[in-house]
């Protein structure tokens, strides 16, 4: 049976018979009487408003109060006028039900997701896909399973399918309307802006979104927590909250990274701030207790390599009893951009995409002529045949008995991937053909209906690296529930987004400055020496250390791996990359998806949730 989490809600039916989900402590009503929203929330998480028949409730972090919130429900004509992005700032789920029509929605982000799945006639929505399992029974769908052990992801329109069959998820950037005889139907409602605002012009919009999604925070006083770790992101986010009515207390991690000193500073200039420091010594390592991971998740998760960490740092700052525990997740997918603007910039401001690319070269000596067959014109079908296509050789290798080491998989082919329109995944080398077999079947289909997020390549990658962001934050968010606080990431609050990306991607990023628009942003507002930071630190010998410290844990569950029971991995070649640390040129990372997902399956089959 699928675990009960202990944050969720379903949206229901206005119909008989009423669906009863287990473990359901909260609950709105419909007019008739009958359950509306049911689930488990904190206090502070929902605001709601009813007029008559009609009714609008938001769930999670919204800078508004019923009283407002009545007045927005009263001017809607119907629930198609109920954009509240504009009006309300934060990061939330819109629920309205005006006229026997049902609008759910989450956050253009992805932080917050609507599920759906039919159960009888009734068509329930949720915020977890897992919730939805849980109460249709739905079995497990192999072929997201078999995506989810790719390194990093699968792209998109892959990296987001469903673990369960009959359950669907809506775009982000869509609603669920629902009429009276539970017809369904998906609407676009958000777009992102067009690009056409300097730096200088987009600079105070974006520091005045950040400061007023810290502030839907830290509004209501008492203590908050924050990351401080030394870069930009997180530190922005902290001296941010430092301006608001709440006691901050600051979470610096100390780890072999040249930001710690960076750390240091921003909290000197933030006096009335309390300080929390976890020592390195202390700090758990990658996979430090991945074998006890019993957190109910709703999808694989890379980040339960990480748990440990995290729990070390919640519980630090637990003491000091935090509503909310404030990171700069998302502002690197937010703020830093990449290269693939380069193709586009080249046919308008050829000199300045030249000027750029000659950056870009000389920081990571990629050859002349590769780039400029980059830069010509191509399209996301033709990015994702390539990768189909290399996908087929590596099974057809496989069938054929030429089998792959099985430390390995399929490289990145170099970084000049930054100019295409996504980066090939790698693929494991103790996959079994069954999971290649999957795995082809899902990239043929793409290759023939795929349509990127956006029309142009930096546009499709830049909404994929904010909702592949989101989507590691909202994780983490599980990962956390069960010992609290919740997690808030300002960087992924709507009007954040659309901020950073209504300037030129030129303007915003590029090789000869580190985050430039967030740096004119948080000008006079963060440490100087802060702003100078140029770079993220590199992990690469903390997750060796942390692979050869947990080896035999590995090793060990590779011996029982429900992903070997599934026919999706060889555990004889799991087990020889597990102990393959020290061969050059082995990508460790390529480990953490497969044990991300044998994690999530172990969840699964061992624990219940109350009824």
């Amino acid at each position: 049976m699928v675990p009960i989490p202990s944050c969720w809600f379903l949206v229901l039916a206005d119909r008989d018979p009423v669906v009863r989900p287990p473990g359901a402590r909260r609950m709105l009503r419909y007019a008739s009487g009958r359950p509306w929203i049911v689930g488990n929330w904190p206090d502070d998480a929902m605001v709601s408003a009813v007029a008559g028949r009609s009714r609008l409730a938001l769930i999670g972090c919204a800078a508004t109060n019923a009283r407002q919130l009545l007045r927005l429900l009263l001017s809607a004509r119907d629930v198609h006028a109920l954009d509240l992005a504009r009006a309300v700032a934060g990061d939330y789920h819109v629920i309205a039900e005006i006229d026997s029509h049902r609008r759910v929605q989450g956050s253009p982000t992805g932080t917050r997701r609507v599920f759906t799945a039919r159960l009888g006639s009734h068509l329930v929505a949720a915020d977890r896909a897992d919730v939805l399992a849980r109460l249709t029974g739905a079995p497990l769908n192999r072929t997201a399973l078999a995506l989810s052990l790719l390194d990093p992801s699968p792209p998109h329109p892959l990296d987001d399918l469903v673990l369960w069959e009959s359950i669907d998820a809506l775009p982000p950037d869509h609603y669920l309307l629902v009429g009276p005889d539970e017809k369904a139907t998906v609407l676009r409602w958000w777009r992102r802006p067009a690009p056409v605002r300097s730096r200088t012009e987009g600079a105070p919009t974006l520091r005045a979104a950040l400061a007023e999604a810290v502030a839907a925070r830290v509004a209501g006083g008492g203590t908050v927590s924050c990351d401080l770790s030394g870069g930009l992101s997180s530190t922005s986010v902290c001296c941010l909250a430092a301006r608001g009515p709440a006691d901050v207390v600051a979470l610096t991690g100390i780890a072999p990274d040249p930001g710690d000193d960076d750390a240091a500073r921003a909290a000197a200039t933030l006096p009335g701030v309390t300080r929390e420091i976890l020592p390195a010594a202390g700090l758990p390592l990658v996979y430090d207790g991945i074998a006890d991971a019993d957190e109910p998740l709703d999808r694989p998760f890379v980040g339960i390599g990480d748990r440990a960490k995290l729990r070390a740092g919640l519980d630090r700052v637990a003491l000091y009893g935090p509503r909310v525990h404030l990171t700069g997740f998302g502002g690197d997918e937010v703020a830093y951009g990449c290269p693939a603007y380069l193709p586009r910039l080249l046919r308008r401001r050829p000199r300045r995409a030249l000027h750029d690319l000659r950056g870009h070269r000389a920081q990571e000596g990629w050859p002349w002529m590769a780039c400029l067959r980059m830069m010509r014109p191509r399209g996301y079908r033709d990015c994702l045949a390539d990768m189909a296509d290399a996908l087929d050789q590596a099974r057809r290798a496989t069938v054929g008995h030429a089998r792959r080491p099985a430390g390995s998989g399929r490289s990145h082919p170099g970084v000049l991937a930054s100019l295409d329109w996504a980066f090939p995944p790698v693929v494991p080398g103790w996959l079994t053909p069954t999971a290649l077999d999957l795995l082809a079947g899902a990239f043929a289909e793409a290759v023939r209906r795929a349509r990127p997020l956006a029309e142009t390549r930096d546009g499709h990658a830049d909404l994929f690296a904010i909702r592949a962001g989101a989507a590691v934050f909202r994780l983490f968010d599980q990962l956390a529930d069960p010992v609290g606080p919740p997690l808030a990431a300002p960087f992924l609050d709507e009007r954040v987004v659309r901020a950073v990306l209504a300037v030129r991607p030129e303007e915003r990023t590029g090789p000869w400055e580190y985050k430039p628009l967030l740096q004119e942003a948080m000008r006079r507002l963060v440490p100087q020496e802060c702003l100078r930071r140029e770079t993220k630190a590199d992990t690469a010998a903390e997750e060796d250390q942390g692979l050869r410290t947990s080896q035999d844990v590995l090793v060990k569950l590779c011996d029982d791996s429900p992903l070997a029971d599934l026919g999706l991995i060889e555990s004889d070649a799991l087990r020889q990359a597990c102990r393959s640390s020290s061969v050059p040129g082995h990508r460790h990372q390529a480990l953490r998806p497969t044990f991300a997902a044998d994690a999530w399956l172990r969840v699964l089959a061992s624990r219940r949730g109350p009824d």
